[in-house]
């Protein structure tokens, strides 16, 4: 037995002795309580309970109480971080605070000790929308939109999309689950002889009804190149290889070719965008599109006045400039001996533009490298068992797809119950491939495809080891948001995969596979709230040059920022405060910083010193997404800091409390500061906004876009003011900044590793797909140790995570 466990033990059988745990209590009304009366009571007690805390009464059974257990929890974590009392309060002397804290301790410490996990027979969690997407396209090998009629995924309180305790399901998904299954196993499964493959090369722009003016080989802006498929499938697989070349001009940013594919309908163009790529070559160079037929408007066979396909390529370079496109020009023609006078719209060339020259535009579809192709002998595969009996065959077939769907072994009562289900179907079926479609469809709406299912043998366990091929699931949906690959599969199968060396060479592996995107993409989304930035609507009468498609681009640096932390192995400090930022051309430009990136491709920038603009809180995605649109919002970007990076989110405002504004009319006019002055003038407000606004104000040279000022712009009946910026703070436990980049330097300083805590916290959550609560405080506290040991290294803690009891259990 070790030491800690020694002590656990000790205090287990002290209350054992004691009954009602007498000795803790007695200790707490003689030393502690009277400490609580002076210090606490006065916010906390019997009149006035701010944040919804009462400890004069607060149950001091942190065994039996677990609610009670986790407000002691947290009034520690606010007693160390030196926040309470409040700043207005006076401070406990050094010995009434290793009083309360020893005392706190000790009892949390016993309660963890006491509890032992509790596990059900089964543990189900949903696959969310991604991890759907994802595992449908590897299981059929097509490619095809899964989801888009599944509803959304409601996120957990951590922000997470994977959290089983909110992933629902309605009886009415089941039927957009099942016509999803049938659509993708209609083109994984094929009949027939192979289709006639239809390949097209064009050379010259059609103008196709729309203004000759515009079409032209050479894309400036505002032109546009078409190319007219007379002949195409219905459905299927198509390629688009365009062959162009970039003309550049010295010193601008490079040239973006889009392409979209569908069709003439009167004056109306129906179509859809298949991709954009960065032309930055000034020699000839194959650009590749792809996509399916059926994804995309086609135009109807009978349809005769427009007929066939088109695909429009044109130069969206955007380098922030505003430029007027076209001009009317006056010219004369002559007709039956008259003159007449005519006006044209033509485009205006702007030398500062590069231009982007069309040279051959190929489209082949269906593609197929074999008959039948991959994804169709993945699913029916040769076999001697074809020939000799069908249903022998179909057996084979359903019970290695099972197994690849359920992500575990099958037993024979599962397959037998499937190969009953498709001999009925056989009987109405015109060929075997109709009828083991239907039966494989099937089998996608079952729970053990649609759940990771986790089945305890030992119902009374308090905790159940996973197997192994639960341990490769819960691996490759936490890192890849899909199913395990073979190599996974193989190891599950042989029982190695919980070997610590195997294991931790796999999640390397999976770390540098590309596939871990998925994992980078996700988390970080979900965890910075990306998402906020698609909610704030920008007010052009405050930011008359704002361009919408900056907000994608905002989003991806911080993806970008994350992934170059984990891909480069540097230390997690970074998110709180860096020497560099990940840039790309339009990036660089909002945030004014010269001699970046020339194109789209995110870059490693190294900042000057005394940056404003390094880590997490530099980057406008999260400036943006916790404003007001039109200007900053303190409160949000405070509570965003304590949730996201400090895992110490406030409580929910009481009910009927009052948005950050007033009816005074001069409420404009006042500096942030004084509207947050009367916003606490509520008592309701005053202790949460104590520990919430000093780290939004902060943040106040940050305008609404994210773009650095010293000046706050005021609309007050359409005139503009300008109030000087206050960005001088008080934080909570007392300490005087000023500006942003103080509260890094605080942040990196005082509360490095809260935020380690804080990050391990939410790695291990979205890891689990479950919230993490009081009895996995000992686990947490382990990992975030090791993360700290490692100096703040991701894939350490990634790799920490998973050998660790949390993630190998259930």
């Amino acid at each position: 037995m070790n030491f800690e466990k020694l002590i656990a033990a000790s205090v287990l059988i002290a209350s054992a002795l004691l009954p009602g745990q007498n000795s803790f209590a007695q200790q707490f009304d003689k030393q502690i309580r009277p400490l609580l009366a002076k210090h606490c009571f006065q916010c906390h007690g019997p009149e006035k309970q701010e944040a919804k805390i009462r400890f004069d009464n607060l149950s001091t059974n942190l065994i039996e109480n677990r609610p009670a257990a986790e407000t002691w929890h947290d009034a520690l974590n606010s007693l160390d971080l030196g926040e309470m009392p409040p700043n207005d309060q006076p401070k406990l002397s050094q010995q009434d605070h290793e009083k309360i804290t020893f005392w706190i301790r000790q009892q949390l410490k016993a309660a963890e000790a006491s509890r032992k996990p509790k596990s059900g027979s089964v543990v189900l969690r949903r696959l969310n929308r991604i991890e759907y997407q994802n595992t449908m396209t590897d299981l059929l090998g097509v490619e095809g939109d899964y989801s888009v009629n599944l509803p959304p995924d409601t996120p957990s309180k951590e922000g997470f999309q994977n959290n089983g305790s909110a992933l629902t399901i309605s009886p009415m998904a089941f039927e957009f689950y099942l016509a999803a299954a049938r659509s993708g196993l209609s083109k994984a499964i094929v009949t027939g002889e192979q289709p006639k493959v239809f390949n097209e090369q064009l050379t010259l722009s059609k103008s196709a009804g729309k203004n000759q003016n515009f079409i032209s080989n050479q894309l400036g802006l505002g032109s546009e190149y078409i190319a007219k498929l007379d002949d195409f499938p219905d459905s299927g697989e198509f390629r688009i290889l365009v062959t162009a070349q970039a003309n550049l001009v010295d010193g601008a940013e490079f040239p973006r070719l889009k392409a979209t594919f569908g069709y003439r309908a009167d004056t109306q163009f129906p179509s859809k965008e298949i991709g954009t790529v960065e032309v930055t070559s000034e020699s000839p160079i194959i650009y590749e599109f792809r996509g399916r037929l059926e994804d995309f408007p086609i135009q109807s066979r009978n349809q005769s006045k427009f007929p066939g396909q088109l695909v429009f390529l044109t130069n969206i370079f955007n380098d922030g400039k505003q430029r007027k496109l076209t001009r009317q020009v006056q010219s004369t023609i002559e007709k039956n001996g008259k003159v007449r006078k005519r006006k044209t719209t033509e485009l205006i060339q702007h030398p500062d533009v590069p231009t982007i020259t069309i040279q051959n535009v190929e489209f082949t579809s269906p593609l197929y490298e074999s008959w039948p192709p991959t994804h169709h002998r993945r699913i029916l595969f040769e076999s001697p068992k074809r020939e000799l009996s069908e249903n022998a065959y179909a057996r084979e077939v359903i019970g290695k797809f099972m197994q690849r769907a359920y992500r575990r072994p099958v037993e024979n009562w599962e397959i037998d119950s499937m190969l009953q289900l498709f001999a009925r179907l056989r009987k109405g079926s015109s060929t075997f491939e109709i009828a083991i479609q239907e039966t494989l469809a099937l089998i996608l709406v079952s729970p053990d495809f649609l759940f990771l299912v986790e089945t305890a043998k030992n119902a009374t366990a308090t905790k159940t080891p996973i197997t192994n091929f639960e341990l490769a699931s819960r691996l490759s949906y936490f890192l890849w948001s899909t199913m395990p690959d073979q190599q996974l599969f193989d190891l599950a199968k042989s029982g190695k995969l919980k070997n610590p060396e195997v294991l931790s060479n796999q999640v390397q592996r999976m770390l540098d596979d590309p596939r871990c995107w998925q994992f980078i993409r996700q988390f970080t989304d979900q965890w910075l709230d990306l998402s906020s930035v698609n909610r704030v609507a920008v007010n052009p009468q405050y930011y008359k040059q704002w361009d919408t498609s900056l907000e994608p681009w905002m989003q991806e640096e911080s993806r970008q920022f994350f992934a170059e932390i984990l891909q480069e192995d540097l230390s997690a400090i970074n998110f709180l405060d860096s020497e560099f930022a990940m840039l790309n051309a339009p990036m660089a430009r909002h945030y004014g910083i010269e001699g970046g990136p020339q194109g789209i491709a995110y870059q490693r920038v190294n900042l000057p010193a005394n940056s404003h603009r390094g880590g997490l809180l530099g980057q406008a995605s999260i400036l943006l997404g916790n404003s007001t649109g039109e200007d900053s919002h303190p409160v949000l970007r405070g509570v965003w800091i304590r949730e996201r990076l400090l895992n110490d989110p406030p409580d929910p405002p009481p009910p009927n409390v009052p948005s950050l504004e007033s009816n005074d009319a001069n409420f404009n006019e006042l500096t942030v500061r004084e509207q947050l002055k009367i916003h606490r003038e509520d008592p309701n407000c005053a202790a949460c906004h104590r520990r919430i606004d000093p780290w939004g104000i902060a943040l106040e040279r940050f305008d609404a876009v994210g773009q650095w000022r010293e000046n706050v712009k005021r609309l007050h009946r359409k005139k503009e003011k300008f109030i000087p910026v206050e960005a001088d703070t008080v934080l909570p436990n007392g300490d005087h900044i000023s500006g942003a980049v103080d509260l890094k330097s605080f942040l990196v300083q005082h509360r490095s590793e809260q935020f380690a805590h804080a990050v391990a916290s939410r790695i291990t959550s979205y890891a689990i797909g479950r919230s993490l609560g009081f009895d996995d405080k000992k686990n947490i506290d382990s990992i975030t140790t090791a993360f700290i040991d490692s100096d703040y290294r991701l894939g350490a803690l990634i790799q920490r995570i998973v050998q660790d009891p949390l993630f190998q259990s259930k």
